[in-house]
This record gives structure tokens, C-alpha cells and sequence, in this order.
């Protein structure tokens, strides 16, 4: 039972649905607060992709070397075109192959978890989805050659250190 604030402060009211006007005040208030902290955290934790290369200005990409600026940094605008063509390329291209490979996971789940599995279909399967990943694997590994070659010695400096302090291309 809540009690009322038009009286009494202690004598109980059958009038829950009724609150005081600095209640509800202060709940808004409350709710507002919470939701513009929480937007905020969210908006920190999401990497950008603006011109910082898809981190924020307090982190550093290059790691392990601050000597020389990023490479993404130092294009000139024909450079940046390239890139750009070359980002568009690889992606198209992988749009593809991911899709492929998604479909031979899922097609390999299924063989797998019939009632009737044959391993020789499973393993058959399991080669399909290999093939895929491979060729994943080397138009992304291509893309870092292609990349390499637009790039000036000083450039590849940076771009190297990316490269090498990945555990794998992404």
C-alpha cells in the first residue's frame, strides 16, 4: 500500500495509481539520466570508422612503434582511391565465398546431425568447406600484396607492423 503525501504523510491511501508531482519529477529525471548514460557508454564502446581508421583518437593503431605516423594517415588522394578500389574488390569478392561458407557450415551440421551420418559425406563436406575457407584465405592474403604495392617504403613501414602484429588476416 503506498502512502499519500496530500495529508498525512503516514496515513495509507487506496489511491495507488496517484504520485506526487516531484515524484514523477524526479522519476523522469531519474529514467532520462539513465538512458543518456547508458547512450553514452554505448557510443564509446563502438568503434568509428572515420579517419582515425576505426579507433578512437586516444587509442593507437600502431602499436610497438610511434615514430613514424600511421600509414592511412600519409596517402595521397590517388593512393586513397586505390585503396578504396581495392577495398571494394576484396569485398565483393568475399561477400561471396562468405556466404558459400556459411552454407557449407550449416550443410555440414545438418549431414552431421542426421540420424543416417556417413562419414565419407561428412568428411566430403568437410573438404568443401576447407576449399572455401582457402580461397578466403588467399584473396585476403593477395588483397595485402596488392596493398603493399601502392604503398611507399615508409608507408609499408606502418602497414607491415599492422600486418605482422595480427594473429591472422581478418
Amino acid at each position: 500500500m503506498l502512502f499519500s503525501y496530500m495529508g498525512s504523510p503516514l496515513k495509507p491511501t487506496r489511491r495507488s495509481n496517484m504520485r506526487h508531482p516531484l515524484q514523477q519529477t524526479f522519476l523522469a529525471l531519474t529514467c532520462a539520466m539513465l538512458l543518456l548514460m547508458q547512450t553514452a557508454q554505448a557510443g564509446e564502446s563502438k568503434p568509428s570508422h572515420g579517419a582515425q581508421g576505426g579507433h578512437h583518437a586516444s587509442q593507437s593503431k600502431h602499436k610497438g612503434h610511434h615514430f613514424a605516423p600511421h600509414w592511412a594517415e600519409t596517402l595521397s588522394d590517388a593512393q586513397k582511391a586505390d585503396v578504396d578500389r581495392l577495398h571494394l574488390e576484396l569485398e565483393r569478392k568475399l561477400v561471396v565465398l562468405k556466404a558459400l561458407e556459411a552454407l557449407k557450415e550449416k550443410e555440414l551440421n545438418a549431414l552431421t546431425a542426421s540420424d543416417d551420418a556417413k562419414q565419407k559425406a561428412i568428411y566430403a563436406k568437410i573438404d568443401e568447406l576447407m576449399e572455401v575457407k582457402r580461397d578466403i584465405m588467399r584473396q585476403r592474403h593477395d588483397h595485402i600484396v596488392e596493398m603493399r604495392e601502392l604503398l611507399t617504403p615508409e608507408q609499408r613501414v606502418s602497414y607491415d607492423m599492422g600486418v605482422l602484429g595480427r594473429s591472422g588476416v581478418k
